[in-house]
């Protein structure tokens, strides 16, 4: 077998067999007839190379650039919102502080009416008491007259008669008495009742102030305690592998869907990346404009120079001219 399979000399004939197997000429493709001809051949190969690269590359940029422009007016209206609802939360606090001012001098007034109250229906008690006192001193009065047994003090005539009419208009005082005391009794009851559903120890006070704590009413947002954003990743801005929605390298990270928002919102950090974030897509907008603008042109100026080649490469065809 490696007898069989040696070297052997080829003829002297090879070279020129060789040379006139690679030198025959494509009769689809003729050559010689102008000298022009073949390097234009050549150079439109490397054109329309080019010039497929360029238009691959500027579909790419195209893509990416609606993908980054879609989220970054998407980002636009997201932070917008985000803003309006900050601006109404602070508006709430306004008015949940007016509204705990309110409550603090109405929780102020029926605390004083509490008191008022207590005050009267002492004097009320104080004033029966004298009228019982009255009373008793009257039916004395009557149970001497009794045991005088004298016929000129009999009833109805002279000062028995006055003494009768008394009698009778303190019975309707004395009357008056329960009645009153049931409306004083009410009253405390009521004043005491709505001093403590809105008193400032508790009460409505008390939910407003949670409310207020709840929406942070404390913190403005010019304030400079805000927490920073921080990206999962390598810096935000960059238009590298911008084709997705939700970089790697965005703050937003790629599974934050549903943001819990803290108040006040203009401190969020969640806040602060959706702006970061949209000035980013914004500049890598930009940038992949003036980008796509410039490939754009050189796609044109690639297709003028093939569309030139072509036509004088059609001129000068051999098959044409060479018949």
């Amino acid at each position: 077998m490696l007898t069989e399979h040696t070297y052997q000399k080829l003829a002297d004939t090879w070279d020129a067999k060789i040379k006139e197997c690679c030198d025959k000429e494509d009769p689809d493709d003729p050559r010689g007839c102008d000298c022009c001809y073949d390097s234009w051949q050549d150079e439109l190969k490397v054109v329309k190379t080019k010039y497929s690269e360029s238009e691959e590359k500027a579909k790419q940029l195209k893509d990416e650039l609606a993908v980054i422009a879609d989220r970054r007016d998407k980002l636009k209206i997201w932070y917008d919102e985000l803003t309006k609802a900050n601006e109404l939360a602070r508006k709430i606090c306004d008015q949940l502080e007016m509204l705990l001012t309110q409550v603090d001098k109405v929780s102020t007034n029926t605390g004083l009416a509490v008191k008022a109250i207590k005050t009267l229906y002492c004097m009320v008690r104080d004033f029966y008491m004298q009228v019982d006192l009255v009373k008793t001193k009257y039916d004395r009065l009557q149970n001497c007259i009794k045991c005088l047994n004298n016929p000129a003090l009999g009833a109805g005539v002279g000062i028995i008669k006055c003494l009768e009419e008394y009698g009778k208009k303190l019975e309707i005082v004395i009357a008056t008495r329960d009645e009153l005391i049931k409306m004083l009794m009410a009253a405390i009851k009521i004043a005491c009742r709505i001093n403590k559903n809105i008193s400032v120890e508790y009460g409505l006070a008390t939910v407003i102030t949670e409310w207020k704590t709840g929406f942070n009413c404390d913190v403005q947002c010019d304030d400079d305690n805000a927490e920073p954003c921080a990206p999962t990743g390598a810096k935000a801005g960059s238009n590298k592998n911008a084709t997705a929605p939700a970089q790697e390298d965005s703050c937003l990270g790629a599974c934050s869907l549903e943001p819990v928002l803290l108040f006040p919102i203009c401190k969020d950090p969640y806040y602060n990346c959706i702006d970061d974030q949209y000035k980013a897509d914004k500049k890598d907008a930009e940038d992949l404009a003036k980008e796509l603008l410039k490939e754009n042109k050189k796609k044109e100026a690639l297709l003028a120079c093939k569309q030139s080649l072509e036509s004088a490469i059609k001129e000068v065809d051999p098959k044409n001219r060479c018949k």
